[in-house]
């Protein structure tokens, strides 16, 4: 019975080093993680100074105030050990010019497998989306997603 002991042993300590290893190396990015920009903002265009990975302050002194705000949370602050920026995000939509999307802190806090997320402060600028159509205004959550998914498709 001693070898069968330490044969799982020298398994389980090669299984552990593996995976030790496999979580040290890069990540690659995920597809829902890529920083984007959108569209084809003129050159004198705001939207084209502002990059992603670029500083909240920094892109908000170019932009100036937002015609309308939305925030929301992702759902990875339910990840035990998720250390990322992308537990939230801040849309902020410009008339006549398009969406920022910016990375946002969060506000945690949990009872027993409740997990409650509130945002907070934006953080940087994760996505730039140009265009010349946006009517500055933040949608609403449309009564179709507030049915059941049973009256949804009746």
């Amino acid at each position: 019975m001693n070898s069968r002991k330490t044969s799982i042993t020298a398994v389980a300590l090669c299984l552990s080093l593996t995976m030790a290893v496999a979580m040290a190396e890069e990540k690659k990015p995920v597809e829902g993680d890529a920083q984007t920009v959108t569209g084809n903002p003129p050159a004198d265009s705001t939207f084209a100074k502002v990059k992603p990975g670029m500083k909240f302050d920094e892109a908000a002194t170019i932009l100036g105030k937002p015609d309308a705000i939305s925030a929301y949370c992702t759902g990875k602050h339910t990840i035990p050990f998720y250390f990322g920026n992308d537990k939230a995000r801040t849309n902020q939509y410009f008339k006549g010019q398009g969406t920022v999307i910016f990375f946002t802190e969060v506000s945690t806090w949990s009872v027993g497998r409740y997990k409650h997320c509130s945002p907070k402060d934006p953080i940087e600028v994760a996505e730039v989306h140009y265009d010349p159509n946006e009517g500055g205004v933040a949608p609403k959550e449309s009564e179709e997603a507030k049915k059941d998914p049973a009256q949804a498709e009746k």
